[in-house]
């Protein structure tokens, strides 16, 4: 299993952390040489774990289980001192005290980057079997999902620096204070680990699954992060509902009403998340009678998690972009095909946007955005509309006329166009 990468995440609390200890315990103990990776600066993982984690090398904590708790301001230092070295003197020329200088420098996203470039680079050493990620709460590892794609996705975003950078020699004439070689490098540097991120979080071999409890914001949340990871074409494998109660029942101790009534909420959310997320497995944790902490009782935990199944494999298989020829098309002259994205849960969103920039199409579900760049074999094609049927949006493409030049404005509906 060379590459294989499983992400964890899901509300703050979900118990995202011991989840992700538990598949790592498990699969060490099968013989998978495995390394935990922490990404959330809280780092519960030594905790759960039960032993001291390093943030520079992988420690050992039990035989084929590695762990990493990332130190994102040492990874932020190492690889853009003169970056944030400009900023701060820049900052302070303009007033700001030292400290506060210092912390201004500080760039929104730049060290969950280059967190993230750190698993890449784990993944692909050829040192482990699988390197499983314990993330920050879900709205801060999507933002850090989407950061490579939004960055280098377009083509605003690939000429920017260049064009800057270009433009430095003659701005140093008349300012001091431009960026020196250092700062463009390790931009430049920066621009590439993006790239390739962006290539790394799509490939097959990475998945995620994320955690929930079966109560309505964790569902809420779960539903908004399955949509987004859908269209970024992120691939996501299973649904993990951690923190169950036994349901009331026969075989079960009597708990009393409180707990009988708790139990019974669940299951009515756990109902809704079996027919929110079908076809996608939907795996069950429930309460054990004590503290699932230390590899060994967290091995069990994954145990009665995952059953039968090899929590190292990829638990669905779904694609997520593709192309279809409509094969009546040609009959009438025209060849029509389909540009058709998954991107589930979006019936309640009540405005979709889609415009088309050349060889590529910038796609808004509401606050969800995406750039995506057409398959080459769109690159000559008339976009014309799109509709939404079963979670799949289809954007019908026609040949153009030799010559045709046609604009091409941004389509916005109040509703979803369904067949």
């Amino acid at each position: 299993m060379p590459g294989r990468v499983i992400i964890f995440s899901g509300k703050g609390g979900t118990g995202k952390t011991t989840v992700s200890a538990a598949t790592a315990a498990l699969l060490a103990r099968r013989g998978v040489k495995t390394l935990i990776i922490s990404s959330d600066p809280a780092h519960s993982l030594t905790d759960v774990i039960c032993q001291p984690i390093a943030s520079d090398v992988p420690t050992e904590l039990a035989p084929n289980l590695y762990g990493l708790e990332i130190d994102t301001f040492e990874e932020a230092h190492n690889s853009m001192s003169g970056f944030q070295r400009y900023m701060e003197t820049s900052y302070e020329k303009n007033g700001a005290a030292a400290p506060v200088a210092a912390e201004l420098a500080g760039q929104p996203g730049l060290d969950e980057i280059l967190s993230l470039n750190r698993l890449r680079e784990e993944a692909e050493s050829g040192k482990w079997d699988l390197v499983i990620v314990d993330t920050a709460p879900t709205g801060n590892t999507l933002r850090l999902l989407a950061y490579p794609e939004m960055i280098v996705g377009g083509t605003e975003g690939k000429n920017f620096l260049k064009v800057y950078k270009s433009m430095s020699g003659f701005i140093r004439t008349f300012r001091q204070s431009t960026p020196d070689e250092k700062f463009f490098n390790e931009v430049n540097h920066l621009i590439e680990i993006m790239k390739q991120l962006n290539r790394f979080l799509v490939k097959p071999e990475v998945t995620v699954r994320l955690v929930m409890n079966a109560e309505k914001l964790s569902l809420m949340e779960t539903k908004r992060a399955y949509t987004f990871l859908s269209l970024y074409g992120i691939g996501l494998d299973s649904i993990i509902v951690n923190k169950l109660l036994p349901p009331p029942g026969k075989d079960q101790p009597d708990l009393g009403p409180y707990f009988d009534y708790w139990a019974n909420l669940q299951q009515k959310y756990l109902h809704e998340t079996e027919q929110s997320f079908q076809p996608l497995p939907i795996l069950l944790a429930y309460l054990e009678r004590s503290e699932p902490l230390a590899p060994a009782r967290l091995a069990s935990l994954a145990e009665a998690v995952y059953g039968e199944l090899d929590p190292a494999s990829r638990l669905h298989q779904q694609r997520t972009i593709w192309v279809e020829e409509d094969p009546n098309s040609k009959a009438k002259n025209i060849l029509v095909r389909y540009l058709c994205l998954r991107v589930p849960l979006v019936e309640d969103l009540s405005e979709v946007a889609v415009t088309r920039d050349g060889p590529e199409l910038f796609i808004s579900f509401g606050r969800i955005q995406r750039r995506v760049s057409l398959p080459r074999i769109l690159n000559d094609a008339q976009y014309s509309s799109f509709t939404y049927q079963n979670g799949v949006l289809r954007l019908r493409f026609e040949d153009r006329p030799t010559g045709t030049v046609k604009e091409e404005p941004t389509i916005v509906l109040g509703r979803l166009n369904r067949f």
